[in-house]
């Protein structure tokens, strides 16, 4: 296993610990909505396991976007030592992935990723417009 996975894979495994100890201790509820588990609690306990959660996410991707700058780092380098002109013309993607309000944008060059947050951006202002019309 790679030592960048370590980091918020023990982060994520700490907060679920200290959800259910939260839980075990009874400063913590756990009840089901239709099938999905839901866990409330205002304890400090509580509250450490979730913010562990959350900084589980958020230090993943940052490893993950350190690990795609080093492999494009390699890449230009690795062109740099062929130095062919490049003839093949490349084909270029992207998309958006709306996670709740919250858009994740990728794509092949900056400028197609930018139009895809873009277009996530008002995809999710379109959808919550409809969700506050309907509510």
């Amino acid at each position: 296993m790679q030592p960048r996975i370590i980091l918020p894979i023990s982060l994520f495994v700490s907060g679920i610990a200290l959800i259910a100890a939260a839980v075990a201790t009874g400063k913590a509820e756990v009840s089901l909505f239709i099938i999905f588990p839901v866990f409330s609690g205002s304890s400090a306990l509580f509250v450490l396991g979730t913010v562990l959660i959350v900084l589980s996410f958020v230090v993943g991707f940052v490893m993950l976007a350190l690990g795609q700058l080093e492999l494009a780092r390699f890449e230009v380098e690795r062109q740099a030592l062929r130095e062919r002109p490049q003839t093949e013309k490349r084909t270029k993607y992207g998309g958006v992935v709306l996670v709740g309000p919250v858009p994740i944008a990728f794509g092949s060059d900056r400028n197609l990723a930018v139009f895809m947050l873009i277009l996530g951006i008002v995809l999710a202002i379109v959808f919550l417009g409809i969700l506050v019309t309907l509510g």
